[in-house]
């Protein structure tokens, strides 16, 4: 139907920024997998973050980051 707008998740009728969906046995999944490799998937998101993320949004990162906002 023309004009009808589809329910967004809570919080995501702000503009820019994403919203996801995670199931109870992905989170199960997750929870089994060792801290090792939790760990180590962490470090390679921290990695690629840091190699894509650039200018005002990386300054906004790090303001975060230091509790600064």
């Amino acid at each position: 139907m023309a004009g009808r707008r589809k329910k967004r998740a809570l919080g995501a009728e702000r503009r820019g920024g994403f919203s996801y969906f995670v199931t109870n046995e992905q989170i199960r999944e997750w929870s089994r997998m060792p801290i090792e490799h939790r760990l180590m998937w962490l470090e390679e998101a921290n990695r690629f973050n840091e190699q894509v993320v650039r200018g005002r949004r990386r300054r906004i990162m790090e303001a975060f980051r230091e509790g600064k906002i």
